[in-house]
């Protein structure tokens, strides 16, 4: 009897599974058609406020740039105090726009909440554009990790945008008007062996994105949530070094952050649900989805370098004492 039950249940599966077949190439040619020739326009934010979290370098500060020309006025989120200081006063000199540098450490939700109360009392208008950027980078197996650094991870690359979007989303719902955007990551699509702390937390971002949008949705608010999903990044020393040292150069090369902020800032101005960087990265996983399990294992591992994680975390610890970096085990975008 246990066995008849499940014959309907295998016969939904594959009658699924054939309808996805024969549906993705209208759901391809559509998205070409929609990219290529429907070209959507950019929202306007001209004296509109945004906050972007880690935006005293690198990727985070790119994007400040570019909602910058856009006449959209800046909160400079970082715990780098000099640098962020050093981004608002850049700001405010080369667009005529407010900007000013907050240091708050977002892993602690009693700084979030006086830096909110703060940052509307500064500007004197609402947050409608809301940029979850800081991150932290590191190599890790399955070989143990100090619990802090597990913990510090997971709060500031994962639970840290919970925080951030139930402060501010409380009164884009009032106004029915905003923006969010995510940095995820590639890993989050395809999760490697070295990334086993940092490619969970992206991928708790996207899902969670995805869970906020459909909510959203379904209310009818117009506020809009974007998902960014970037390759590395030549923001950072430490992560140029990874990608060199690695072996990952000749797969994946690290992207110019000014490119992967512009087309994050276009993606989020114009309504785009998703996009990784590259794009051509999202339909490799689409096509991979196709496959069983141990198909996608495969293929990743196919392409994953082989290294030991230890010992190239000592590499890029010589590495960037030689240079002078400060950040051995961790990089921030």
């Amino acid at each position: 009897m246990a066995y008849c039950s499940s014959i309907p249940r295998r016969l939904a599966y594959y009658l699924h599974f054939l309808a996805a077949l024969l549906l993705f190439p209208w759901f391809l040619i559509t998205s070409i058609i929609n990219a290529l020739v429907c070209g959507r326009k950019e929202d306007q934010i001209q004296g509109r406020l945004a906050v972007i979290t880690g935006a005293a370098q690198g990727l985070g500060r790119q994007i400040a740039l570019e909602l910058a020309k856009r006449g959209c006025h800046i909160a400079v989120v970082d715990t780098l105090q000099k640098a962020a200081e050093n981004t608002a006063k850049y700001l405010r000199d080369t667009h005529n726009i407010q900007a000013k540098a907050y240091l708050v450490d977002i892993t602690d939700y009693h700084q979030l909440l006086a830096f909110r109360s703060e940052v509307l009392n500064d500007f004197g208008v609402d947050v409608t554009i809301l940029i979850n950027n800081a991150t932290i980078f590191r190599i890790s197996d399955s070989n143990p990790v100090r619990h802090e650094e597990i913990q510090n991870m997971v709060t500031l690359n994962f639970t840290s945008h919970l925080w951030m979007n139930q402060l501010f989303l409380t009164r884009m719902k009032e106004l029915n008007r905003g923006h969010i955007m995510a940095i995820s990551s590639l890993s989050a699509l395809f999760p490697a062996d070295y990334l086993q702390i940092y490619a969970p937390t992206k991928s708790a971002i996207r899902a969670y994105m995805a869970s906020l949008r459909a909510h959203l949705k379904c209310e009818n608010y117009k506020i809009r949530v974007t998902t960014i999903m970037p390759t590395f990044l030549n923001s950072r020393q430490y992560e140029k070094d990874f990608v060199d040292l690695s072996g990952y150069e000749s797969i994946t090369p690290c992207l110019d952050s000014t490119v992967a902020a512009e087309q994050a800032v276009k993606a989020l101005l114009q309504g785009l649900e998703e996009i990784s960087l590259p794009r051509v990265a999202s339909l490799t996983y689409k096509l991979l989805e196709f496959g069983t399990t141990w198909q996608r294992d495969w293929f990743v591992r196919c392409l994953s370098p082989k290294f030991h994680a230890d010992e190239l975390h000592e590499k890029l610890k010589q590495c960037s004492d030689k240079n002078g970096d400060i950040q051995t085990s961790i990089t921030v975008v």
